[in-house]
């Protein structure tokens, strides 16, 4: 009887240390990019949506982002950033690329001027 008790104890131990499924799938790579402006300038916290769903990141100092999807698709993204152009933009499979998005400021372009003498 101990016999029988300690083999059924090897295999259960044995089966407990095996992986599950979950921990050998490889998540779907991420979506990343920079987002400038239009002097070609990285923006910080830039907000990025993809549309649909509430994944959503915000751009660092550099201007980067990384930004997980649930998997392959077509995916359009919202980049808005304060004083500048709502931006979409749409993503699909064959753009896995890194992405550099240019938003355009609303605000007028401010000149310096000389002080007349």
């Amino acid at each position: 009887m101990r016999i029988l008790l300690g083999a059924l104890l090897i295999l259960l131990l044995n089966l407990a240390a095996r992986p599950g499924w979950a921990q050998t799938s490889t998540p779907y790579p991420p979506l990343t990019g920079q987002v400038v402006n239009s002097g070609h300038r990285p923006l910080a916290g830039v907000s990025i949506l993809v549309m649909g769903t509430t994944l959503s990141t915000t751009a660092n100092w550099e201007g980067a982002f990384l930004l997980p999807v649930p998997g392959p698709g077509t995916y359009s993204l919202r980049f808005d950033y304060p004083a500048h152009l709502l931006t979409d933009v749409v993503v699909t499979d064959t753009t896995r690329r890194p992405l550099r998005v240019t938003l355009f400021s609303t605000q007028p372009p401010v000149r310096a001027r000389r002080p007349k003498s």
